[in-house]
Parts: structure tokens; C-alpha cells; sequence
């Protein structure tokens, strides 16, 4: 199995970025135990929204176009999979947020905006989902009378 240089830096500067990030946070006192549920669930969901933004929305599709062509194994190929992984990016902006959420009160509007962002493309991707399957029994019906 080959180890890939740019991957292998990514991560260690990833996990020096948390221990700094969290060192940070214990040090200055703003890390508290008990993050209520509500918070936890709308920070899920501005974590989610920022996912969503980066890797697969249009208004964003330059920041991925940045990286289109670059040569294989290189630092800007290796950031072009990095931010059209879902997963990958997870773990980037769950952190990003989780500390931001600690940090600074000032980040809360945002954590909350997001938030909403994210609930609302659930229940546009679940309208979606409802009108793809009474088009799709619309169809069936009209394939069963012979109209279609």
C-alpha cells in the first residue's frame, strides 16, 4: 500500500489544528460538559449545510473548478478530493464549527443560519422526494389505461 505524501501532511496538520484548537479552548475556560441537545442538533445542521455548500452546491462550484486539472498526487489534486468528499469535509467543518460554537459567542447567528439552511433543504429534498412519487404513480396510472 502506497502512503500519499499530501493525505498523510493534511492529516497530521488536521489533528495538530484540533489538539491546538482544543488546548486552546480548555486553556481559556470555554469549554463547558454539557452542550444541551438543541445546540448539538443545530450545530449537526449548520455542519451539514456547510457540507452541502462546499461539495455539492452551484454557487460554490468555482472553488471546486480550482482544483479540475491539477496533477495527479499533487497539493492541489489531493485538496480537489478533499473538497469534493463529503465525508472528508466532514470532519474539516464539524470542527470548524464545534470550536467557532465554543469560542465566540458571535458565532452562534451563523451556526444558526446555517441551521436553518440545512433543515430547510431537508424538507425541499423531502417535498422533492413526495412530488417525484405522485409524478411517478401519475405515470403508472396512465400507463394502466393506456393513455401514456
Amino acid at each position: 500500500m502506497r502512503i500519499h505524501l499530501w493525505n498523510t501532511l493534511l492529516s497530521l496538520f488536521f489533528a495538530a489544528l484540533m489538539a491546538l484548537g482544543i488546548g486552546w479552548l480548555f486553556a481559556t475556560g470555554r469549554v463547558f460538559y454539557q452542550v444541551p441537545l438543541r445546540d448539538l442538533f443545530l450545530i449537526a445542521l449548520a455542519t451539514y449545510r456547510l457540507i452541502r455548500l462546499f461539495t455539492y452546491d452551484v454557487i460554490t462550484k468555482f472553488i471546486r473548478d480550482w482544483f479540475v486539472g491539477a496533477r495527479k498526487d499533487s497539493f492541489l489534486d489531493t485538496l480537489g478530493v478533499l473538497i469534493n468528499c463529503a465525508w472528508c469535509t466532514g470532519f474539516w467543518f464539524s470542527f470548524i464549527v464545534v470550536f467557532s460554537y465554543f469560542a465566540t459567542p458571535y458565532a452562534w447567528p451563523v451556526i444558526i443560519i446555517l441551521a436553518v439552511a440545512g433543515a430547510a433543504s431537508f424538507f425541499m429534498t423531502f417535498s422533492n422526494l413526495i412530488g417525484w412519487m405522485a409524478e411517478d404513480k401519475k405515470l403508472d396510472v396512465h400507463a394502466k389505461r393506456g393513455e401514456g
